[in-house]
């Protein structure tokens, strides 16, 4: 599922250093190791790391502008990149020094003149540390049964989309699903076989994914949601269809199922321009009521939240805060 951990070769690492010739030094010693991008300043770090965060920061101490100090403590307080492990490479580091770097959340120090060899270990080592960091955060994030994300994560991650969908006053759709008289399979063929239908649906659904962007994560018992960011209602109810005939296709028995096989209802609903929702809550409250009436319908079919007059798409709303 993810990648080997001793496998730096896509890491990215920032270089903040104002220092031309000492930028060069560096990233010839890191050649070959990892990916590296540099800035001249903390100012200019902040908004590299809230457009592409790194893997790792290697920031001198004394810049033009903000100090190195200033900028790893405000980058510390950022909400996803405060994880970013940073070390100070600079000159004269005193205890006094030390002790501010750390408290402003540095995990290292490599001092000037730099020695290759120290460099090269000190960034593999946090590279290796990261990475095994994200590896066992991500897999907090996964469903065991069925390999896709889970509550916790649609709720981060979901908000986080919704916001940035209002900001950027882009689309962002989300399809609400639940596999079609699920209590009534568990009783019939026992809950072994439950869990066995979960994951094929849950595979079913993920298979039809195409873009990175795109999430399926279990909403609860038989439900899943998908978060769709930049896609219009229609292609979210082109996706959503994809899914309901996916998902037949398996052919699962299910003989108290009016298909007599496995199934599933969807709603859809988007905050577009026209249909602009208070927060994510009610966008997923719409594309629950939409579920319902794919049930109401009859089942095995996807159906899109009813148009209402709702309020103008405007970042300064509660869901944009």
């Amino acid at each position: 599922m993810f990648k080997e951990i001793e496998d730096l070769s896509e890491s990215l690492v920032l270089i903040v250093e104002d220092s031309m010739l000492t930028q060069k030094v560096i990233s010839c010693f890191l050649e070959g190791i990892c990916s590296v991008q540099m800035v001249t300043s903390g100012e200019k770090a902040i908004e590299f790391c809230r457009a592409t965060p790194p893997d790792l920061i290697l920031m001198d101490w004394v810049l033009e502008g903000m100090s190195g100090v200033e900028a790893c403590k405000q980058l510390q307080d950022m909400e996803g990149l405060s994880d970013i492990p940073i070390i100070f490479v600079t000159s004269n580091i005193s205890e006094q020094q030390q002790d501010l770097c750390w408290d402003a959340g540095a995990v290292d120090f490599i001092p000037k003149p730099i020695v290759a060899k120290t460099l090269i270990n000190r960034v593999k080592t946090h590279l290796k540390y990261k990475q095994q960091a994200d590896t066992l955060k991500r897999y907090s994030y996964y469903d065991g049964l069925t390999k896709v994300f889970n509550r916790r994560f649609f709720d981060m991650e979901g908000a986080r989309q919704f916001k940035q969908s209002v900001r950027q006053q882009h689309t962002c759709s989300v399809v609400m699903l639940d596999i079609d008289h699920f209590k009534k399979f568990n009783d019939r063929y026992g809950h072994l076989n439950g869990d066995d239908a979960l994951k094929a649906v849950a595979s079913a659904i993920d298979g039809e994914i195409r873009r990175p962007m795109d999430g399926v994560y279990r909403y609860g018992g038989e439900e899943f949601a998908i978060l769709l960011p930049d896609t219009e209602p229609d292609g979210a109810k082109q996706l959503a269809d994809q899914f309901v005939t996916a998902v037949k296709a398996l052919g699962i028995v299910h003989e108290d199922s009016d298909s007599g096989v496995v199934t599933i209802s969807a709603g859809v609903a988007s905050n577009t321009r026209g249909e602009c929702y208070q927060d994510l809550e009610a966008l997923i409250a719409a594309a629950d009521e939409a579920l319902y009436n794919a049930k109401h319908q009859g089942r095995n079919r996807a159906c899109v939240a009813e148009k209402r007059a709702l309020r103008p798409f405007s970042c300064n709303s509660t869901g944009a805060a």
